[in-house]
């Protein structure tokens, strides 16, 4: 929910998830139903436009006027507007974290159809994403422009009737089928040429519309979908708040978590940046400190990975690691000066020993340990 401050006027938000294929018109339509857009809406990442598919999460809005439905439930304190905020969802199968992000936020989703090419892959897990994270959906046939005048009707009908025989085992067994040419004539064509079916599907995106449950004064719970850094402002980050209530000015103090346990070890320097980590999965490793454990994958970009202890670290081992923790912290901090007096303790940091064999001649290089 937002409120002006000048005019005092409420307006009711509500998400709307982008969701289907890559290449069905998402991004299009997005385009196309709105009228405010984000810094990151509508493909505006360079790679993105190279590429010529959504890679990031893009934000944009519209508001309309709120339905006589919604007028009637929202009880004492009424809202003035509704404004559906699109969440345009990437659409490629390497993208599918991305994806589900973006679908953790929504309050209804708008799955988009090729109407040409029917239901795809990524359609299909689309679909199941949404039945996880979202009550209520929308599906979108797109290019309808691409079909020939005269059998356009007829094609739309069957791929309609198609759509609900694939859905009658989903909770969106009833969901309605709208059809619509977001772009007509391709990415090519100029803009003057309008699109189809826009201000039914506005309409009916209305009557679809339900007051989401929000606790504004709940513990403070926000989705961070965006954070890059600013010269002179420091990192910015930005998201959707699913509970709780921000202002501005508000000042936000987000703690910093760092999860350790006794059975888990980062190693670094055993490996190049462009080692094939998983090559390695499942090998036995041995601690200089004596313990053993199991490479479990990799731990970020950087060639670090991940080694599972199963019979845990010893309290001597913890006690070094803490030793290092502290001595890194001391000698990074701005300003220090050493202290003469006090004494110097010798750290030895604790070494990773892998020990296999791969065969010369074998074209799959497959480690062995004995």
């Amino acid at each position: 929910m937002s409120e002006s401050s000048d005019t005092r006027t409420k307006t009711l938000n509500f998400n709307v998830g982008v969701l289907g294929h890559v290449d069905s018109g998402k991004t299009s339509l997005a385009r196309a139903l709105s009228s405010t857009a984000s810094t990151a809406a509508f493909d505006k990442n360079p790679q993105s436009r190279e590429r010529g598919i959504t890679l990031d999460l893009g934000f944009s809005s519209f508001t309309v006027d709120l339905p006589d439905h919604l007028r009637d439930s929202v009880g004492k304190q009424p809202y003035d507007s509704l404004q559906f905020t699109l969440v345009d969802c990437p659409g490629h199968a390497s993208l599918i974290r991305t994806i589900i992000g973006g679908a953790q936020i929504i309050d209804l989703m708008m799955l988009v159809v090729d109407v040409v090419k029917g239901v795809q892959t990524q359609t299909a897990e689309c679909l199941l994403i949404g039945e996880l994270t979202c009550p209520r959906m929308v599906v979108v046939l797109n290019k309808i422009d691409l079909l020939p005048p005269n059998k356009r009707q007829s094609a739309i009908e069957k791929m309609t009737k198609r759509l609900h025989k694939t859905l009658e085992s989903t909770r969106f067994k009833d969901c309605p089928v709208i059809a619509v040419a977001a772009k007509p004539g391709g990415p090519e064509a100029p803009d003057t040429e309008e699109p189809q079916g826009v201000p039914q599907l506005i309409e009916l995106l209305k009557k679809q519309t339900y007051l989401p449950k929000r606790d504004p004064g709940g513990d403070l719970l926000m989705a961070v979908d965006h954070c890059f850094s600013i010269r002179g402002q420091g990192t910015v980050m930005t998201g959707t708040i699913l509970q709780g209530s921000l202002a501005i000015n508000d000042t936000v103090e987000i703690p910093v978590l760092k999860v350790t346990d006794d059975y888990t070890v980062i190693g670094r320097s055993l490996f190049k940046k462009e080692t094939n980590l998983q090559l390695f999965v499942g090998l036995k490793v041995t601690l200089s400190t004596g313990e053993t454990g199991v490479i479990e994958g990799g731990f970020g970009q950087s060639g670090k990975f991940k080694i599972r202890v199963q019979e845990g670290l010893r309290p001597e081992t913890k006690q070094l690691f803490s030793s290092a923790s502290k001595k890194k912290g001391k000698s990074g901090s701005k300003g220090a000066t050493a202290n003469e007096e006090e004494p110097r303790t010798d750290f030895q940091p604790v070494s990773i020993h892998l020990h296999f064999k791969r065969y010369v001649f074998d074209p799959h290089k497959k480690m062995v340990q004995s």
